[in-house]
């Protein structure tokens, strides 16, 4: 008699997978950036506050803020490059040590006495140049120091461990000006960029190099030519399907969460800041849960697929966050939380796998700008938008974007495939 075992297909079950942790330079890199992440919070916090303390205003404030996100815009593809032609490793600390340069001036300009206005714009200016360099070179030095198998669940937990700090370090930042001061927050910052520049100078020498070299051809054979960036955008359909999905996606997502969810907050649902800030917390926890959730997301042969049905899974989420009440807007905006991680690993994986080790910084740069490039435009159009016509139209052009944009993405086979 036949085992009726022997035809039965194994359960695949989820588990959350940490074994990129068992790698000591994937956790030398998991560490710095995620105190970097954290140090991030103690900034946003600080700034307002510094800027109040010496006279500033709303303007001022404004301006600081444009100029820091313009800097960090100017120098992101410049991280691509310097990753590719010089090494990850070396542009992440070169960024860390340039924000420690830039911060410590500010702590210690804050705690003696009142900087001026100018020196404080000049160094945060010089900060987001700084961060402008960092994250495309996490995103290249990510595939040298892990096995194909686990790079999903690397990117995961890197998000997972981004949002986890997003989400405690307002908190613990608001706490720390309070009680002590915005130049203590400040020096708390700085103590952050010099934690994670610790990591990364012991990372292995193995590591520190540009790309990696190709094989060697065949005795005989000519060299195979390197491709360029450019030809590289040319020639891959999938890249090209990248960019456009990513920054059609984006196009309206920053205008709805900075501008149509405060306005929903207090006009709609007449939940003021406090309400404002739960929903914050519940769209930022889903992106946590998210990222745990793509860790344990094993042995997926289409992760194209996938990624552009948890997009889906967003633009209905998001449509539904203005009709649903208070609390119906605290679940879809985690469901949106937790699809938009997955959707951004699974297509972050993708890419990294797709892409030769010598033009991957700047392929992720270029991701990056796809993704933040359009901010401004998405800010200035949701203002107009929710002016005109109030936040749930908001809400519901951002629905229908996203989904134009992800039904696009699965229309695309080499997507699909990927």
């Amino acid at each position: 008699m036949a085992d009726p075992t022997a035809t039965r297909t194994p359960r695949r079950r989820l588990r959350l997978s940490l074994a990129p942790l068992r790698s000591r330079d994937y956790r030398l890199l998991f560490v710095a950036e995620s105190v970097s992440v954290f140090g991030d919070a103690f900034h946003a916090v600080a700034l307002p506050f510094l800027v109040y303390q010496v006279g500033g205003g709303a303007r001022e404030l404004g301006l600081l803020v444009a100029g820091y996100g313009l800097c960090r815009l100017a120098t992101t593809p410049l991280g691509g490059i310097l990753a590719d032609r010089v090494g990850p490793w070396q542009v992440m600390l070169a960024s860390d040590l340039l924000r420690l340069a830039a911060t410590v001036p500010i702590a210690v300009a804050a705690v003696a006495g009142d900087p001026g206005l100018v020196l404080i714009g000049a160094l945060v200016a010089v900060a987001g140049l700084g961060a402008g360099l960092f994250q495309p070179a996490a995103y290249a030095i990510t595939p040298r120091l892990l096995p194909a198998e686990q790079l999903q669940a690397g990117n995961a937990l890197h998000s997972a461990a981004g949002f986890a700090a997003g989400l405690v370090g307002p908190g613990v930042a608001g706490l720390v000006v309070v009680l002590l001061s915005p130049g203590v927050a400040f020096g708390v910052d700085a103590l952050t960029f010099a934690v994670s520049a610790a990591c990364l100078a012991v990372i292995g020498a193995h590591h520190r190099r540009a790309a990696p070299a190709a094989a060697p051809p065949a005795a005989g054979a000519p060299p195979p030519p390197r491709l360029t960036f450019w030809q590289l955008l040319r020639g891959s359909p999938l890249l090209r399907t990248v960019l456009v999905v990513t920054a059609a996606a984006n196009l309206t997502v920053g205008g709805m969460v900075r501008v149509g969810l405060p306005s929903l907050a207090s006009a709609d649902l007449a939940a003021g800041a406090e309400g404002f800030g739960g929903l914050l917390a519940a769209f930022t926890g889903g992106s946590l849960a998210g990222g745990f959730f793509t860790a344990g997301l094993t042995g997926i042969r289409r992760r194209g697929v996938t990624a552009m049905l948890a997009g889906l899974v967003l633009a209905v989420a998001v449509a539904l966050v203005p009709f649903t009440g208070y609390v119906g807007a605290l679940v879809a905006l985690a469901v949106a939380g937790v699809a938009s991680t997955v959707t951004n690993v699974l297509v972050i994986t993708v890419v990294q796998q797709h892409t030769a080790p010598h033009l991957l910084g700047r392929v992720m740069s270029a991701i990056l700008l796809a993704a933040l490039g359009l901010f401004p435009l998405s800010g200035a159009a949701a203002g107009l938008v929710v002016d005109a016509y109030g936040s749930p139209v908001l809400f519901l052009a951002t629905a229908a974007t996203l989904g134009a944009a992800f039904g696009f993405g699965l229309s695309r086979r080499v997507l699909r495939d990927g």
